[in-house]
């Protein structure tokens, strides 16, 4: 019987079984509801989810099917990891309805990633990402870009806040970020983010990472796994269900883990916890109370990855061009136990929404950070001839001088940030119009002062997080730089979300200012600049608008403005090391908010086949290109201001729903992205206005194909990165390549022990990378020209050959997984 197009719009979007038979009853443990008797050879495998607000297509199950009619739509199991079966694409594509290009991934597709990955590993096939694999398992990796624009540029937001360093704009991996496990989405949205968004850098795109809810019984889920680079990883996490009759519920996990490093001898632990606990009450009143905490120290490894050998380095020595020194030797500060990095993250969010009548919706969320960091990395100073700040400090009384004259000493790098912030959104609906204002405030605090730790015969320091640090002959404590960083933002948001032809016709326009004061100062001694600091307001129109074709057919438009205030302390005060009395790098002068003007027109279609596709073009000013530096043998970030540069280009997402227990999915996009300005060097100018933007693939794609019968499941995903220039001039650039993964499970019916159900255990194996592909995963030193030439006003400007960034070896991993 061929359905109207409503009701079979209906029945697409819910991807479960809808039958006559009428609403279905919650099974006793609440995990999932019992279907009717099936009317289809395929309908026993179906279920409808045990909570649909879980799922943004859920919603839709509820929705009533004309009386005398029946469908059957593969998909609909129930999985103790959260598995429906129900997105299109295997996970990749639930339904969008914001009027600007996002993009999605579910229980469905991230339960089947390895338990040990990161959110930004999740986005890998997204249209327009090109994501920088450069470890197997990506938990160092942050080298994600969005149509041309770096990590720095993408807001990361963790249950509505950002979850990121205040300062260098780095996103948490792995530090505080949630357990896969209990996330039940990650959203990219291309462009700039909601106008409440607290991620006010977000120029490029933004990430919004969410946790689960605690389930409504009692309940929890055992995983366990282990693979290849010594990987181990266990998981536990208990619900409470509703406690008493308060209606409050509650989850908490606790995961530890452990793996090697392929690039390097070092390794990583890492132990972490989460929380959530959350009360309902009357008409769309809730509150909540989410915790999480990280802590983890990886050895051998730099801030920024492993070693970044230029492309003559790694043609010449391969993977080997990666490691540190394997052995210590006095006097050479390469040694690879000297290379570690400590995190240490507590984050507390707090939402409250109140319904308070007549159209009002008051959501108020005060959260707190403390974010402890530790960036260490080997060097030597001489005992005689080393400076702190611009002053002779020797001569120092060292434990371990080597013959050369030198010590190796250990770089202490500590950062202690403290957040306090408090968001409020009030929000009146009133006929046709929804009018919003909001308010957001923060106040972040950061002192950095840097030690040298002086190593033993063994080449390990006394104290690697800040004692016995190594003193001057008057008694101070050296250090490179000595930072304390303080700001306070203020933001305040109007909008106002107009409803017209039955809801067929959206139209948003809104208003956000951001203010952001910063104070930054250096107590190194003899320090150019002492205090700096700046001011920054920055005016932030939005306009959208959406139009229903069909039911399942939308068009969407907007126009959007974003902004990012210069990132790292770098941009205000100058960096000494004890090997000379003049600052290794200096800062800019001046230097400006990037500001960036963005539209988007886009094109959805919802049905069996999901459908999205999209044009932009972004004009961007005082463009900031990420880019690292040896600096005192530390490998850090360094500031580069290109100027403007103009990004266009298209997107397309294709995606179907489980038909025969199969959901393809393919991405592709398109970014053509050029350098507006000339670039200066020195007092001359490289002709750069034009050349295709570094670290910008033209084009990249995606494959995807997933299975699963309830029983059964797998998928499989390649990858493609087109080809990439790592200079201004594009006289070097990057291969594309290819990389591929597969995963493959199998869950077994319930078991009953000891008269405790063990609910539906499974076993899942991923491979990683299969055929051990090893590439340029990204550029990581960016470079003005790699060949010697003259410069527009007839200046020699010396070539000098970039750095990279290495792509992660295969890896295979499994796990074991069971629920009660």
């Amino acid at each position: 019987m061929r359905l109207p197009t409503t009701s079979r719009r209906r029945a697409l979007i819910s991807g479960t079984v809808i039958a006559c038979a009428g609403a279905l009853s919650p099974a006793p443990d609440g995990r999932a509801a019992t279907p009717p008797p099936p009317t289809t050879p395929q309908a026993h495998h179906a279920a409808p989810p045990a909570h649909p607000a879980t799922h943004p297509a859920a919603h839709s199950a509820a929705r009533p099917v004309p009386a005398g009619e029946s469908i059957s739509v593969t998909g609909g199991i129930t999985t103790p990891t959260g598995v429906r079966n129900t997105t299109p694409g295997g996970g990749m594509m639930p339904v969008q309805t914001a009027p600007k290009s996002r993009s999605e991934v579910t229980r469905d597709f991230i339960a089947k990633k390895p338990a040990n990955t990161t959110v930004q590993a999740m986005l890998a096939s997204m249209p327009g990402v090109s994501y920088a694999r450069s470890d197997p398992y990506g938990q160092i990796s942050r080298g994600i870009v969005v149509r041309g624009l770096n990590y720095t540029q993408v807001g990361y937001l963790v249950e509505g806040i950002p979850l990121t360093d205040g300062v260098y704009l780095s996103p948490d991996a792995i530090g505080g970020s949630p357990d896969m496990e209990n996330v039940s989405s990650v959203a990219l949205t291309q462009g700039s983010p909601d106008i409440s968004s607290p991620a006010y850098y977000s120029v490029g795109a933004e990430i919004r990472t969410t946790l689960r809810d605690p389930a409504r019984k009692f309940g929890g889920l055992l995983e366990s796994s282990y693979g290849t680079w010594k990987m181990k990883k266990e998981f536990a996490r208990i619900d409470t269900g509703e406690i008493g009759h308060t209606g409050i519920r509650a989850f908490m996990s606790y995961s530890w883990s452990y793996n090697r490093f392929w690039q390097t001898p070092g390794s990583l632990t890492r132990h972490h916890v989460d929380a959530k606990a959350v009360k309902e009450w009357g008409d769309g009143n809730s509150a909540g109370l989410t915790f999480l905490w990280g802590h983890y120290i990886a050895g051998g490894i730099n801030a920024n990855g492993a070693a970044t050998p230029t492309k003559a380095a790694f043609e010449k020595l391969g993977t080997s061009a990666l490691y540190y020194n394997a052995d210590y030797t006095p006097g050479v500060g390469s040694y690879w136990q000297l290379s570690r990095l400590r995190n240490d993250v507590l984050a507390i969010v707090a939402p409250v929404r109140l319904n308070l009548g007549s159209g009002l919706k008051l959501s108020v969320t005060p959260y707190f950070i403390s974010w402890d960091k530790w960036t260490n990395y080997g060097e030597t100073i001489s005992q005689d001839h080393s400076y702190y700040g611009t002053r002779l400090a020797g001569p120092l009384s060292l434990p371990d001088v080597a013959a050369n004259g030198r010590q190796t000493v250990e770089v202490v790098d500590p950062q202690h940030q403290r957040t306090l912030s408090l968001m409020t959104d009030l929000a009146w609906t009133h006929g046709h119009n929804t009018l919003r204002a909001g308010y957001w405030y923060a106040y972040l605090d950061m002192p950095e002062r840097a030690n040298y730790a002086a190593t033993s015969a063994q080449g390990l320091p006394a104290n690697a997080w800040g004692r016995y640090g190594v003193t001057t002959a008057d008694g101070q404590v050296m250090s490179g730089w000595d930072i304390v960083f303080r700001q306070q933002t203020n933001a305040l948001f109007l909008e106002d979300a107009y409803n017209a032809l039955g809801g067929r016709l959206k139209m948003n326009a809104g208003f956000k200012a951001v203010m952001i004061q910063r104070w930054v100062s250096n107590l190194i001694p003899g320090a150019a600049t002492y205090k700096n600091g700046a001011n920054y307001v920055e005016p932030l129109p939005q306009l959208s608008a959406s139009f229903d074709i069909t039911p399942d057919d939308q068009i969407y438009v907007n126009g959007t403005t974003s902004f990012k205030a210069p990132d790292r302390s770098e941009a205000y005060i100058d960096i000494y090391d004890a090997a000379s009395p003049i600052p290794i790098q200096g800062h800019p002068q001046n230097m400006k908010s990037e500001y960036a003007i963005g539209e988007e027109l886009g094109y959805r279609h919802n049905g069996l086949v999901h459908l999205s596709a999209a044009l932009f073009n972004y004009n961007m000013v005082n463009h900031d290109v990420l880019s690292t530096a040896f600096v005192g043998g530390s490998l850090v970030t360094a500031p580069i201001i290109l100027g403007g540069q103009t990004i266009r280009g298209a997107q397309l997402e294709v995606g179907l729903r489980p038909w025969h227990f199969f959901s393809p999915y393919a991405s592709g996009s398109y970014v053509h992205a050029t350098t507006d300005n000339d670039f200066r060097v020195g007092n001359d100018l490289l002709p750069t206005a034009g050349k295709t933007a570094v670290n910008t693939p033209s084009f990249t794609g995606a494959i995807g194909l997933a299975y699963d019968d309830g029983t059964y499941f797998g998928n499989f995903n390649l990858n493609y990165i087109g080809r990439r220039y790592s200079t201004f001039m594009n006289d070097e650039s990057m291969p594309g390549y290819l990389t591929s993964d597969i995963t493959l499970g199998y869950r077994m019916p319930t078991l009953h022990v000891a008269h405790t159900a063990l609910y539906r255990p499974q076993i899942q194996l991923n491979l990683m990378n299969i055929g051990n592909n090893i590439y340029y995963a990204q550029a990581a030193g960016l470079t003005s020209n790699a060949r010697t030439m003259k410069g527009l006003y007839g200046t020699t400007i010396a070539g000098k050959s970039p750095t990279y960034q290495i792509g992660g070896g295969f890896a295979i991993a499994g796990a074991v997984t069971i629920g009660f």
